[in-house]
């Protein structure tokens, strides 16, 4: 998936909407981003991003067409899509 897909398909979210990660099939918070000129990388952490907090990060950003990707344990995860939980208020990148 691409960060402007993403960035698309959590457009009409609510802004309290946070960000979680599936890693080794459980759910880990979305708790740092860093873009670089060829990739995103979302690490996971303790407390969750929001998508007012995500897209404050990246609103300024040029060339959003990179691939996004988790970074665990120095390895690179490919992001495929995302699961909506509205009962939630949470998005999971899969």
């Amino acid at each position: 998936m691409r960060l402007t897909d993403f960035l698309q398909l959590t457009n009409d979210l609510n802004n309290q909407t946070s960000f979680y990660l599936t890693i080794a099939h459980k759910n880990v918070p979305l708790a740092k981003v860093k873009i670089t000129s060829t990739a995103c990388l979302f690490f996971p952490g303790k407390k969750p991003l929001t998508k007012s907090k995500f897209s404050s990060l990246v609103k300024n950003i040029h060339g959003r067409s990179i691939p996004i990707y988790i970074s665990y344990q120095k390895e690179r995860i490919a992001v495929y899509g995302i699961q909506i939980l509205p009962d939630l208020n949470a998005v999971r990148l899969t």
